[in-house]
């Protein structure tokens, strides 16, 4: 197993099903609960085998209720998001993976907060608070992703991240409790928020600075230019691939090490920008690890740095 996988990847674990699991499911959710889709249609990387175990939840009470069955079988489970930051292996995902969505995906606007479902799209609250006067998210305009995987990963660019504009999160906790926590209550860090065990993010009260609409679409609008001319946001990617060291920027090193272009199979490290790697058409799970390990070795050879993914990778090998 390579570095990239083995520090990476979501540990899957040996299934035991019990034999109802399924028809459990398919009573709690019914056509909501599907079975052996593929990820190659969810994830924006465009690779990735099966889920087993696909569900659309609505509610906290739903989304307890198929952690509950997923723990009885001993089934590993996993939040899906918009799939912008994950690399699912080919073999797939043997496990549940939940979808927030229905109430779980709302947003609502309160006297210049907006409560925020973890389910609803990042680029949705961005317009919502720019078209209201809300001003602290126009640094995530064009990232793809859910409201509840910004927070929970502390999304972040240009100086500015989730952390700074989150009041509240509500979380669906391991023993089944749903519990509310000011935002400074949970430690933030570079792309990582310190959230208790196996928990879920159910949703966020985000508060903003009143400003002129006009003015935050027009920051929004440079933003949007600048991160148009940089990075390649047509292609398929997963964003940025890995994390930036303290002080340094992985692209930067990337570059240095020579890696533009540089490709396997299918999968190319963006020449418009050394942190993407680029799908060109039928890149593999497989040969996008098989980049990284290049890259990463490449990268701690020449500048003695060892990066870390910043994509989530999860399945078996």
């Amino acid at each position: 197993m390579s570095i990239i996988w083995e520090k990476s990847w979501h540990q899957a674990g040996e299934m035991i099903l019990k034999p109802d699991f399924q028809r459990e499911l398919v009573k709690l959710l019914g056509k909501r609960a599907r079975f052996d889709l593929d990820l190659d249609r969810l994830t924006t990387w465009g690779v990735g085998g099966p889920v087993r175990f696909h569900c659309r939840v609505h509610t906290p009470l739903e989304a307890a209720q198929v952690i509950s069955l997923a723990k009885q079988a001993k089934v590993p489970w996993m939040v899906l998001g918009r799939g912008s930051n994950l690399l699912v292996s080919d073999q797939g995902y043997p496990g549940v993976m939940l979808r927030l969505a229905g109430p779980l995906a709302k947003l609502e606007l309160e006297d210049g907060t907006i409560k925020a479902g973890a389910g609803a799209s990042l680029p949705a609250l961005v317009k919502l608070a720019a078209v209201n006067g809300l001003s602290g998210l126009e640094w995530a305009v064009g990232i793809p992703a859910t409201v509840g995987g910004a927070v929970a990963g502390n999304a972040g660019a240009n100086g500015f991240e989730m952390s700074d504009i989150t009041d509240q999160i509500s979380l669906l906790l391991e023993n089944g409790e749903i519990k509310a926590f000011k935002g400074q209550e949970i430690k933030s860090g570079y792309r990582h928020l310190d959230l208790p065990a196996q928990s879920l993010v159910l949703e966020a009260l985000l508060e903003f600075k009143p400003d002129d609409p006009a003015m935050i679409h027009r920051r929004m609008k440079r933003l949007l230019e600048r991160r148009l001319g940089a990075q390649p946001l047509i292609k398929r990617t997963a964003g940025s691939v890995f994390k930036n060291p303290p002080g340094d920027y992985a692209g930067r090193l990337i570059e240095q090490a020579g890696c533009k272009g540089l490709s396997v199979g299918d999968a190319m490290v963006s020449v418009r920008h050394a942190n993407f790697i680029e799908n060109r058409g039928k890149a593999t799970a497989s040969q996008i690890i098989e980049l990284m390990q290049v890259v990463s070795d490449r990268v701690k050879s020449q500048a003695g740095v060892r990066l870390q993914p910043e994509v989530e990778v999860v399945g078996r090998v």
